[in-house]
Formats: C-alpha cells, sequence, structure tokens
C-alpha cells in the first residue's frame, strides 16, 4: 500500500529530453530511446515509466501506481507486474528496483553516460525474447493508426505482415491466402468484428486460423461473446506490445500444436473425414497377439492395467515397424490391427520386421519373469474400400471387403499352425 503521508506526485515535466545514462526519455513526445534507438513502448508502460522516473527520489507504493497509470481502473496487480518487467527488459534488470512489500522506485542516475575510463565498459542490455517461428498475420483494424503500430510491433517479432480496413476485405483475404493468425478489430465499418467471427464460426477452413481481437470495448459481455464464437485471445487497447508478444507467441504455438496433432491423426487414420476411398487391389496386413486367452485363468490373472500396458507396448511396436515400411495404419483394437499397403513385397518386409520386434518384445518380458506373447500375421490382397463410419456418438474408420477377412483368418491360424506369417493363397505363390 503507499503511504498516505506522500501526497501523489504530479507528473511535470519540461520539453528538454530526460538522460539517466544509456536511457532519454522524451516526455513531451512520449518517445523512448535506448542506446539511441527509439523502443516502441505501450502506452499503460510509458505511463508508469514516467509516473517512476517524475518520483525517482522515492520508492514509489504499488496502490498510487495502478492509480496514475490505470485511472478510475480496477485492475489486479499482476498487470503492474506485467508493465515493469517489460521496462526491465528493455532499459535493464537494474533501472528499476522492487521495495518489497512496497512498490517500486526508478534507480538510473540522472545524466549523460560518462565516456572513458572503466566507466565506458557496461553489461549489455538483454536482448528481447525471440518469438516463435515467423508466421503470416493479417490485421484487420479501421484505425489507420492502429494498424500501423499493431504491423511495427508483429514486424519487429519476425512476422510478415498484411493490413485491412474492414471485415468484407479480412474475409476476401482469409479466403484466398493462407495465414497463421488473425488480429481483429471489433468495432468496424461494414461487416465489423462479430460479424467476421461468426462467418468464420460456420466455415470450417476458416476455424482453423486462430484469432487475437484487440478492441477498446469495455465490459465482459464483448469478451464472452468473443469466446462463444472461437476466439483464442482478447487484448484491450491500447495494445502493450509485450502482451502482444506473449499472447500472440501463445497463439502461433497452439495454432502449431494442434496441427502437429491433426497431421499425426492423419497418419493413423488414412481417410479423409468427408469421403471414402476405394483399393481395387490393396495390401492388407492383419496383426493379432495369441495367448492373452489364458489371462482369464486366476493362475495367470494380471491387473488390467498391467494388461493394458502390454497391449500398448505391444501396439507401439508394431505401428513403427508399419510406418517405416510405408504402411498406413487402418485400425488398432489393442491385441490386433489392420494396415495397408502398396505392394506385397513392403507388407511382406513388415511383418518380418513385426516379429523381430516381437521377439525382443518377449525377451524383455522373460527377463521381468513375465509371460511372452505369440504374434500372428495374414497378409491378403483384394478390393478394399476404407471409410469413415459414424454414429450420433461415435465416429470410427470402416475397413470393407472380403480381403479384411481373409487377412484376420490367416493371422488367427497363426497359432494353430505354429506360425508367425500367413500369406494368401495369390501372394504365397507370387
Amino acid at each position: 500500500m503507499s503511504d498516505p503521508a506522500l501526497p501523489p506526485t504530479p507528473l511535470v515535466f519540461g520539453h528538454l529530453p530526460l538522460l539517466f545514462g544509456h536511457v532519454e526519455l522524451r516526455p513531451a513526445e512520449r518517445r523512448l530511446l535506448v542506446d539511441g534507438q527509439p523502443v516502441a513502448l505501450g502506452a499503460r508502460g510509458f505511463d508508469l515509466l514516467c509516473a517512476l522516473v517524475a518520483r525517482r527520489e522515492r520508492a514509489v507504493g504499488k496502490d498510487e501506481l495502478l492509480d496514475e497509470v490505470w485511472p478510475g481502473l480496477v485492475v489486479e496487480e499482476n498487470n503492474l507486474q506485467v508493465q515493469v518487467s517489460g521496462l526491465r527488459r528493455v532499459l535493464g534488470a537494474e533501472a528499476i528496483s522492487t521495495v518489497q512489500g512496497f512498490g517500486y522506485r526508478f534507480t538510473l542516475a540522472p545524466g549523460p553516460r560518462p565516456t572513458g575510463g572503466a566507466a565506458d565498459v557496461l553489461p549489455p542490455r538483454p536482448a528481447p525474447l525471440a518469438s516463435v517461428a515467423a508466421a503470416r498475420v493479417l490485421v484487420a483494424d479501421d484505425n489507420r493508426v492502429n494498424r500501423l503500430l499493431l504491423c511495427r510491433s508483429l514486424e519487429l517479432m519476425g512476422h510478415e505482415v498484411l493490413t485491412v480496413g474492414d471485415g468484407h476485405e479480412a474475409l476476401a483475404l482469409l479466403q484466398q491466402q493462407h495465414f497463421e493468425l488473425l488480429l481483429l478489430d471489433l468495432a468496424m465499418p461494414g461487416l465489423d468484428g462479430f460479424g467476421l467471427l461468426a462467418l468464420r464460426h460456420a466455415d470450417a477452413t476458416l476455424r482453423e486460423v486462430p484469432v487475437i481481437v484487440t478492441s477498446a470495448l469495455g465490459g465482459v459481455a464483448p469478451v464472452a461473446r468473443c469466446i462463444e464464437l472461437g476466439v483464442d485471445d482478447f487484448l484491450h487497447k491500447p495494445v502493450d506490445p509485450w502482451l502482444l508478444r506473449a499472447r500472440v507467441d501463445a497463439s502461433l504455438e497452439r495454432h502449431r500444436l494442434r496441427q502437429q496433432q491433426a497431421q499425426a491423426l492423419r497418419r493413423l487414420g488414412p481417410t479423409p473425414a468427408d469421403g471414402a476411398l476405394r483399393f481395387d487391389a490393396a495390401v492388407v496386413l492383419a496383426a493379432g497377439l495369441h495367448g492373452l486367452d489364458g489371462l482369464d485363468d486366476p493362475k495367470d490373472r494380471q491387473p488390467p492395467e498391467q494388461t493394458l500396458e502390454l497391449v500398448s507396448d505391444w501396439g507401439t511396436l508394431m505401428v513403427d515397424a508399419i510406418a517405416q515400411r510405408g504402411g498406413a495404419l487402418l485400425q488398432f483394437t489393442g491385441d490386433t490391427l489392420l494396415a495397408r499397403f502398396e505392394a506385397a513385397g513392403t507388407a511382406r518386409l513388415a511383418a518380418q520386421d513385426m516379429v523381430a520386434l516381437s521377439g525382443q518384445f518377449n525377451d524383455e518380458r522373460r527377463l521381468s519373469g513375465q509371460r511372452p506373447v505369440c504374434l500372428g500375421i495374414g497378409i491378403a490382397c483384394g478390393p478394399l474400400v476404407v471409410g469413415t463410419a459414424s454414429t450420433a456418438a461415435r465416429v470410427a474408420c470402416a475397413c470393407i471387403g472380403a480381403v479384411v477377412g481373409r487377412a484376420q483368418r490367416l493371422a488367427a491360424a497363426c497359432a494353430q499352425d505354429a506360425q508367425d506369417i500367413l500369406l494368401d493363397d495369390g501372394l504365397a505363390s507370387a
């Protein structure tokens, strides 16, 4: 809490710049230069710096700073901490000290940086943290100054930026070009931000583009409506550059993680969600574990967690062997799986790899005192339809064709014939 005995110091600055070593503050121009180079600060960050500089003869309480920088607003204390951290990254950690349990104090000495001698040797200022990999960003805002400020901040982060002045232009660009992020104002003429979000919400392709709303609208209702329409984040204007960097980096990172997950799912399920694939001569490999029936025997019964761990470890090895040979996993149901190959030769190589991996898997089980499991693989060739079958509660990959049944029967027969791999008649003679 601020000291009631110390009334707020009015912010009175002359027209001359204020020098503090490598830092030059120009309050009249609302500019900050560090080592002679202009540095972009958000409005709140600049106001906070001015408040600390004006009261540099003493420590300033947190409540006093909150009242000065956010007049008439109720904000959380962490907003102040974020702004102080941003200033320290620009000015150097030594520029603002923390007075424990009270507030902060600006500690740089006034005057130009000394020249000559050891005083010239100063530690370099920390460089800004690098953003995530560069992305294509679209900024939609009807205010030209806001567009320029956002564009400059994003370009300094290394991103490629396009700007538009209304929702119709933004929609046209989103439909024509690829973007990894949209920064969207809500109050725009013509098609406003809410209208664009509603159109995006109804379009599966546009929903893939993450959105950060930048708006001066107050209250909870706009934020809640944006969340309902699938917005990733919300920034109030004026946008602070440090918060902008953090939110942009977080949104892009989440977007790329979703893309990686989608790619992994496509590898596991090779069928597009909106259609089906037909193969006139598909090579289908079916693999199954034998010997798990004994788990029902009271003498061999093991906790269900161990059974699930067994099939999970086995499945991981088998899926890897299939992928290494260019196969596409169609189904995996724990102790059985189906895969498709382009050629019988690669399917046979994958089957041999799977047998070898199962042997190593069993060796480890024996060493730990566990019973080995037996693998059976059947390979058949014939017409196959692969598609997505769904009910109101479930979606699954459907594999339809007599070739599936033949491969599964061959895999099951391996246990009876004491074989690891059995091939369809046509493939066995090839």
